[in-house]
């Protein structure tokens, strides 16, 4: 399955990539050969610690790597409108308690659930998938069955 992401989003990522790349090969270069010069390095915990932190950093460049290779932008994405994809703002009426739920379904890059900004990996995302405004879904979760119409479907727009 692609990995959909946003323009924001992919720039971000960039950026951060960027931003670890010229960590690691000024700071954490000059760091390692630093401590290297202090002696053995069997004994030196300058070296172990910054070796460990270049290691984090290279993983992390790995993980970033691979969330935006093969990425697809979801603004370049031909969607429906009128039906619930990535890149779509929902809002969703529970109908046992009248309250409204709104999420952003977004790749998981960039899910951020305390902003309920939600992959579209995730099972609640899975059930709204091509459902269309004014539906009923019955979504399962793991403390049950929750009823919700859908009441508004709105193309994903970033905050600047």
């Amino acid at each position: 399955m692609p990995n959909y992401i946003t323009h924001a989003g992919f720039a971000k990522i960039q950026k951060e990539i960027e931003e670890l790349q010229k960590q690691l090969q000024g700071e954490i270069a000059r760091k390692v050969a630093e401590a290297a010069s202090h002696g053995d390095l069997r004994e030196n915990a300058e070296y172990k610690a910054i070796k460990e932190k270049q290691q984090l950093i290279a993983k992390r460049l790995q993980e970033l790597g691979e969330l935006i290779q093969g990425a697809e932008i979801i603004e370049h994405l031909d969607l429906p409108e009128d039906q619930v994809t990535v890149g779509k703002k929902v809002y969703l009426r529970n109908l046992d308690n009248g309250r409204l739920d709104v999420y952003t379904i977004l790749g998981p890059a960039e899910s951020d659930v305390d902003n309920d900004i939600i992959s579209y990996e995730t099972p609640i995302a899975r059930q709204l998938m091509m459902k269309k405004e004014g539906e009923e879904v019955e979504i399962t979760v793991p403390a049950g069955t929750l009823r919700y119409r859908i009441e508004k479907i709105e193309k994903y727009q970033p905050e600047d």
